[in-house]
């Protein structure tokens, strides 16, 4: 029998109705970044299915659908995008449908992405911003408004 290889990544789901979950997702080799850093930014973008497996730290498995997802704590830090991106970080503080609110830093990576609005502007749900360095992936289907310096 044939697998793909995978490798599991620790995070806390954040959701719509406000439970936070502590557990893991696989994500497959080729979501790797060029360091070797698990991009699930790019899994919950890329993938097609509005489920995904999640095991919690509790052992229990779920399937978790991707449209209640807020946002979702990483262990990542911000070394590698640091290195990578010529342009100045801006803040922004994210306010959520659920009353949540996300105060962190964006990246951008290309010069249509220096302003906030264009980073939020992007046509993908999932996008990245980082708190207290620690890599966060918010969903910003779910974003009411944003603030930004």
């Amino acid at each position: 029998m044939y697998e793909i290889p995978k490798i599991a990544v620790s995070i806390v789901l954040h959701l719509s109705n406000d439970e936070s979950i502590p557990g893991s997702v696989w994500i497959t080799e080729d979501l790797l970044s060029v360091n070797g850093t698990p991009l699930l930014e790019d899994f919950l973008n890329e993938e097609d299915d509005s489920f995904f497996s999640f095991r919690s730290d509790a052992g229990a498995f779920r399937l978790i659908n991707k449209d209640h997802i807020i946002f979702i704590e990483t262990e990542q830090d911000d070394t590698e995008v640091k290195s990578t991106t010529p342009f100045a970080p801006s803040t922004m503080v994210a306010h959520f449908a659920n009353a949540q609110t996300l105060y962190g830093v964006v990246y951008p990576t290309l010069a249509e992405e220096t302003r906030v609005s264009d980073f939020l502007n992007q046509p993908l749900q999932f996008l990245v911003l980082y708190r207290q360095e620690k890599k966060i992936v918010f969903n910003r289907d779910l974003v009411v408004y944003a603030n930004a310096n």
